[in-house]
């Protein structure tokens, strides 16, 4: 870190400090926010699903997802058959898991870093049960639109991939995988229960910082409402679909935003991918690129087709 980075640093490092006793109240709100986010609908929604993942891993399930998905990989994406275990497992369980598959590839030496690379730009997908109920249900008040976004969310990201599949090109495999070393159940789940929670308690630290960060811009910079809430969803997503949600926007403009911040994910999400995959060289302005894109043409499409249909 130069001067001038560590200088910044230091600023807002205090700044946050003097702000934390400034809107005590506020901020421990937040905090309280965050954790309730975290504890009632991250924990529930990703522990199980990340800690069997990270068992399975060990009994060869990438094996059984390479046959099954080995065309649709090979010829739509241009990537070899291994990486259908991120890209199905992606759509499953929703973002920031992608990154979590890709560094169980990347540990184990069966991608390298430019698929790595690749995979990142089109498995940002959301949890589709959030997307449904959370959106649909308690945002928008239709589950219809929430099944509606989903589809698109989902459609528009395979266009990302569509996009890129020329980004690098590995339909066959070209690096040693590692051998499966037989360990007890009991090792595997242990070390599984380890894995999962250290990415959970990261997570959390993630996203009470954002949304501290989004307090304290509200608190502190009172600008037009909508900026103020748009710019509060680029940081971090939740925070700003709730506050979007909660507007007099018509239908197929609120819908719009709401999508947007999906497929864009926010930079708290940005974070935490890139906090999960911190031992590995990946290019974030290819990832970042690929999330304008998505968020783009997702909250079009969107927008098109509420409008089409006189919602």
């Amino acid at each position: 870190m130069n001067k001038k980075h560590f200088n910044i640093s230091i600023f807002l490092i205090i700044f946050l400090f003097i702000e934390i006793f400034i809107n005590s109240s506020s901020i421990t709100k937040t905090i309280y926010q965050s954790s309730y986010i975290w504890f009632y609908n991250i924990v529930p929604s990703i522990f199980p699903i990340y800690l069997l993942v990270d068992l399975l891993i060990n009994y060869q399930i990438i094996d059984v997802f390479s046959k099954l998905f080995k065309k649709f990989m090979n010829k739509f994406f241009l990537l070899k058959k291994e990486t259908s275990f991120v890209f199905i497992l992606s759509i499953i369980s929703g973002f920031p898991s992608n990154s979590k598959y890709i560094k169980s590839l990347l540990d184990k030496n069966i991608i390298n870093l430019k698929e790595a690379n690749k995979l990142l730009m089109f498995t940002h997908f959301s949890n589709p049960l959030f997307i449904i109920e959370s959106i649909g249900v308690t945002f928008l008040q239709n589950k219809k639109i929430g099944i509606l976004i989903l589809l698109v969310h989902y459609f528009s990201n395979i266009i990302i991939g569509l996009l890129t599949r020329k980004y690098y090109v590995s339909i066959d495999s070209e690096l040693a995988i590692k051998k499966h070393e037989k360990t007890s159940f009991i090792t595997c789940l242990t070390n599984s229960i380890y894995n999962t929670l250290k990415i959970l308690f990261l997570l959390y630290g993630i996203i009470t910082f954002f949304m501290i960060i989004t307090t304290i811009l509200k608190e502190n910079f009172p600008v037009n409402p909508l900026l103020n809430n748009f710019l509060c969803g680029l940081l971090e997503m939740t925070q700003g679909i709730y506050y979007i949600g909660s507007t007099n926007l018509s239908l197929p403009l609120k819908a719009s935003i709401i999508t947007f911040f999906l497929s864009f994910g926010g930079f708290s999400i940005h974070m935490q991918v890139f906090s999960i995959l911190k031992d590995y060289k990946l290019k974030y302005f290819d990832y970042f690129l690929a999330r304008i894109s998505h968020a783009l043409i997702s909250s079009s499409i969107i927008y098109l087709l509420l409008q089409l249909g006189n919602y």
